[in-house]
């Protein structure tokens, strides 16, 4: 019963962390299409 288990947690602690992986590159990918005309104005201002 313990290694039902156990292998339970893990597929279970796999499929959270795969789903926070790809939220967390769903979020860098949105803020850096979000900020991009900021950061060309910066850029424009500053070159």
């Amino acid at each position: 019963m313990k290694t039902a288990t156990r292998s339970a947690d893990v597929a279970s602690s796999a499929y959270v962390v795969t789903i926070l992986a790809l939220v967390g590159v769903f979020a860098v990918v949105s803020a850096i299409l979000i900020a991009w005309p900021a950061l060309a104005y910066i850029g424009s201002k500053l070159f």
